[in-house]
């Protein structure tokens, strides 16, 4: 059995998303994963029992048929670590080192039918961050994907290229997005004011 994290209260959940709370929502994730993440990242062959969803809040959305469609998820830094750690665990342990209460949203996958849910999953990272207080969220990401990370949440790159490509001929880095500091580039990038 799969023990997942109590249920967080987020104000945008239930609604677009929702916070996994059985094995069997948690077994429809990974399968999303897997036919996602075979797509994009050939190297990624692992989706099932994946220990991080044990520390994190994993988010996703559904059809009415119950079809996942959508996932994402908050790994909350502990024992365990962040899934950062296996691959630039140095980077990760310098903002250790300086004090931050970090957490790392990951594994995130959007199912052509869910195109659009991108801000949801943005906010809803930010709330978590605000109402934990989480300093940073760090993140592995395509290096392309980076401009517009900075101009959605504010991150910063903290290594340009992580030596690691998943199966593709692309760099990753790792960002930092502090979530205090995010607010007004999230608030520009909805078209809304925050609380």
């Amino acid at each position: 059995m799969y023990e997942l994290k109590p249920s967080l209260a987020l104000s945008r959940v239930p609604g677009l998303l929702n916070i996994a709370t059985s094995e069997d929502t948690l077994h429809k994730i990974w399968e999303l994963r897997e036919v996602e993440y075979s797509k994009l990242y050939p190297e990624v062959t692992c989706f099932q029992d994946d220990v991080y969803d044990q520390e994190a809040c994993v988010l996703y959305s559904a059809k009415e048929t119950g079809e996942v469609i959508s996932t994402g998820r908050v790994a909350f830094d502990g024992e365990l670590g962040l899934p950062a750690d296996e691959l630039i665990k140095p980077a990760v342990d310098q903002l250790r080192a300086s004090g931050k209460v970090i957490a790392e949203p990951s594994k995130f996958a959007i199912s052509r039918e869910a195109q659009g849910a991108l801000p949801s999953y943005l906010l809803t990272y930010y709330e978590i961050g605000i109402t934990h207080s989480i300093d940073s969220l760090v993140f592995i990401c395509r290096s392309k994907s980076n401009r517009f990370y900075e101009k959605a949440v504010g991150a910063n790159v903290l290594v340009k290229d992580i030596g690691y490509s998943y199966g593709t001929n692309e760099p990753f880095s790792f960002l930092e997005w502090d979530v205090k500091r995010s607010k007004p580039f999230l608030e520009k990038f909805i078209g809304e004011k925050l609380p």
